[in-house]
């Protein structure tokens, strides 16, 4: 059996408005736990608006289907078909790039993102990335070429892109007496750290052979869950940046 203790810490850098959003639900009848970042789109107050009710909207059905990336599949069509019914502007409708944990109450984790936020495990110093960005600097990488400099801006899937990727994964924890340490994160958390060196970065040919490859020492990720937060968002300077730091220990 497995506990949980999470925080959140957020900056909102040079930008106008707060559009990252996070949230956290647990059902009782599935025994799931579900956790939800997303990092808005654009600078806009709609935008801002909308996230802080689709993340919570989000975290409720992933809990209760246990399954992220259905959760993801499911509510996409309901956003697209609001959005469509409410005043916003026309040429840019609030979206976000997206990712959902579940703990099941076995002790896997399940993963599923849509855009390039984040995940992170880790463990006794040591971290690895757990997904894989959906943007042009991924796609460029995967070519064989280097990003060009705004690559990363640009997403190529989102949570409300109809048909754009959702990608998933897992992890199965064995019983331990060692904390877990999971790391979600918006571009505007991690990327400044990845420039340091402090953040495992994903790989060069933008495939997923982080995800298997050896963890990498990660200091940054040592202490409290408030004090990595609160680290890991005070690098940002322009963008919006969102740390989500969820502890799970085992219990027998």
């Amino acid at each position: 059996m497995f506990t949980t203790r999470h925080t959140t810490s957020q900056h909102i850098g040079s930008r106008n408005h707060q559009v990252d959003a996070t949230a956290h639900r647990d059902d009782p009848d599935t025994g799931h736990r579900a956790w939800v970042l997303l990092d808005g789109i654009g600078d806009r107050v709609h935008t801002a608006a909308w996230v802080r009710t689709a993340a919570p909207a989000l975290a409720q059905l992933a809990a209760r289907l246990g399954d992220p990336r259905a959760a993801i599949q499911q509510i996409r069509p309901v956003f697209h078909t609001e959005r469509a019914t409410l005043d916003y502007p026309a040429d840019w409708p609030p979206d976000a790039a997206a990712i959902v944990a579940v703990l099941d109450p076995v002790g896997v984790l399940h993963l599923a993102w849509a855009g390039d936020c984040r995940a992170y495990l880790a463990e006794n110093g040591r971290a690895r990335l757990l997904t894989t960005d959906h943007n042009e600097a991924t796609r460029q990488r995967r070519e064989g070429r280097e990003p060009e400099s705004d690559a990363h801006d640009h997403l190529t899937s989102s949570l409300c892109f109809l048909t754009g990727v959702v990608e998933a994964g897992g992890v199965q924890f064995s019983p331990s007496a060692r904390p877990r340490r999971l790391v979600l994160a918006s571009d505007g958390a991690y990327l400044p750290h990845e420039d340091t060196g402090a953040l495992p970065p994903p790989s060069a040919d933008g495939s997923h052979r982080h995800r298997s490859g050896p963890d990498l020492l990660a200091p940054v990720l040592d202490g409290t869950p408030e004090t990595v937060a609160r680290r890991l968002t005070d690098l940002t300077r322009a963008d919006n940046a969102t740390a989500l730091v969820i502890d799970l220990h085992y219990n027998g």
